[in-house]
């Protein structure tokens, strides 16, 4: 059986396992209290210091919603066994981040590698092109959009990110060439594995999704903040103990200004 396959019922379990881990911050988050048991706001925030005291709330109070935390106390929070559960899947979506987008490059930290990974799959459609193609093999557009089942305009934007982020690609320079899955999409089965066993334990919850225009217009801002990140607090982060790279004052200046998440 090729490693790429997933079923019908797998993916849905995947995407569902994807709407509770996604969202940004979320791995950093959970790791860091992994690491430190239970944990006060104010030192999670002192971790997350690209973040204001407010939005790191709003990150914590959409994480115990959606079950990844637990709160014996006010203002102190715990990983909840449903949010330990995910350790297995943050493992394998770092390695397949490091064998698949480039391991020899600067120091990366595994959440950021994480989240990344989850990234590329999270919008809405991605796994479900990703599984029309397992399912059948390339595919022109028009078919493929078919056995997806997305919009028109939802279709060619999903595709054009996943082509962007090496998901997917031609099998000819024609634009009547079929899409096909890339050799990154190929390696994905572990973590359809992974997302899917994580999605048939996690409980029944409501999750919160932020608008694409203002997830798309915080990346880069939040990608710079994690580079230049301090070691504020040591051991606080899950990240290698190499040093992470400093970005050029003119990127991490566009990424300081605004606290809106």
């Amino acid at each position: 059986m090729r490693d790429h396959r997933v079923s019908a019922h797998d993916a849905a379990l995947v995407s569902k396992a994807i709407g509770r881990l996604a969202p940004r911050w979320t791995t950093w988050t959970l790791q860091t209290i992994a690491q430190h048991g239970q944990t006060r706001l104010t030192k999670i925030a002192a971790a997350l210091p690209w973040l204001s005291t407010q939005n790191t709330q709003q990150i914590l109070r959409r994480m115990h919603t959606n079950g990844l935390l637990d709160q014996p106390d006010y203002g102190l929070y715990e990983v909840s066994p449903s949010g330990r559960n995910a350790h297995s899947v943050h493992r394998t979506l770092a390695s397949w981040h490091r064998t698949h987008t480039g391991g020899s490059g600067p120091a990366v930290a595994e959440a950021e590698r994480t989240e990344d990974a989850l990234r590329r799959l999270r919008g809405e459609g991605a796994v479900d092109v990703l599984h029309a193609l397992s399912e059948h093999g390339p595919l022109p557009h028009g078919e493929l959009r078919k056995a997806s089942g997305l919009a028109t305009s939802s279709f060619y934007y999903r595709l054009q990110q996943l082509q962007d982020d090496q998901l997917l690609t031609r099998t000819g320079p024609s634009f009547r060439a079929a899409y096909t899955l890339a050799p990154a999409a190929q390696a994905l089965g572990p973590i359809y594995r992974e997302l899917a066993a994580f999605g048939s334990m996690a409980p029944s919850v409501a999750v919160q999704r932020k608008p694409a225009a203002l997830a798309t217009a915080s990346t880069a801002r939040a990608n710079a903040a994690v580079r230049r990140t301090p070691a504020a607090l040591p051991g606080l982060f899950s990240h290698a103990s190499t040093p992470q790279p400093r970005v050029p004052a003119h990127v991490t200046a566009l990424s300081h200004p605004s606290r809106t998440r």
